[in-house]
């Protein structure tokens, strides 16, 4: 499972005005840190289809309780897989990735949590 964190400043979390539903797809825009996490996280879940490259992704989907900290969201993403040795490209459109996070209101700290079937790389596959 790909897993990463994002700090953020107090204002964001404003008991009285916050809405994960307008902070998380806020938090991550094109160009910016988060962006640029998630992104490279989505690649390595998609990588054994091919070299994967994300080229939109758009949050919907999100949920969130206030009393535990934890919400889910989903990414509709486009991709394009490069197959180098065939010079072969594969663009796919509406592909899906589900995340969970848990905000930590006292640290400012969101975590972000993404599919368990994320292929990760293992001690194995050096030999």
């Amino acid at each position: 499972m790909d897993s990463f964190e994002i700090q953020s400043d107090n204002a964001q979390f404003n008991k009285s005005h916050f809405s994960a539903e307008t902070f998380i797809p806020g938090l991550f825009k094109p160009g910016s840190k988060p962006y640029d996490k998630l992104k490279h996280a989505i690649e390595r879940e998609f990588r054994p289809n091919g070299a994967p490259e994300v080229i939109s992704m758009n949050i919907d989907r999100v949920k969130y309780d206030p009393k535990s900290g934890k919400g889910s969201f989903r990414i509709v993403l486009d991709i394009n897989y490069t197959f180098g040795c065939e010079d072969l490209l594969i663009k796919k459109q509406d592909q899906t990735s589900e995340w969970t996070f848990f905000i930590d209101q006292q640290l400012f700290t969101t975590f972000f949590y993404g599919s368990p079937y994320i292929d990760s790389r293992s001690t194995a596959d050096e030999f």
